[in-house]
């Protein structure tokens, strides 16, 4: 008889993250909970709060796809909290409308409830995003 492992916290995480820079958008979606909030900060391109796999991919990541080329958030250290597990990376790309490249810090907050993502919370300097916008 097979057994197969259940994935940490921290593997799930991982593999949201590899699905994302990789393009597979459906790989990161299938780790979140059907109710999951996704928290941006004031101020970012896409603030406020969105809730659900479809809203976040249709307001967030979409208009992610299509205002940068070559948009990436690289995990630079995840820290395992068990049930919250914190990224810090760097988001970088180039902006389709000003042609200005970005590379930004971020903090990602991601909590968890039995192996699905239920909240993503992100901090990052928007300011310096908004001004590669033209803003």
């Amino acid at each position: 008889m097979a057994t197969t492992a259940r994935r940490s916290n921290l593997e799930i995480v991982e593999s949201a993250y590899e699905g994302f820079n990789s393009g597979n958008i459906g790989d990161v979606l299938a780790t979140f909970d059907d109710d999951i909030e996704w928290v941006e900060p004031m101020g970012a391109r896409y603030s406020g709060s969105h809730h659900g796999p479809e809203a976040i991919a249709e307001e967030v990541f979409a208009g992610t796809a299509s205002d940068y080329e070559g948009f990436q958030a690289t995990p630079h250290r995840y820290v395992d909290g068990g049930d919250t597990v914190v990224v810090l990376g760097e988001i970088t790309g180039t902006v389709r409308e000003t042609g200005e490249e970005i590379a930004v810090p971020f903090a990602h907050v991601c909590e968890l409830e039995d192996g699905r993502m239920v909240r993503f919370t992100d901090y990052h300097d928007t300011e310096t995003v908004q001004q590669a916008f033209g803003n």
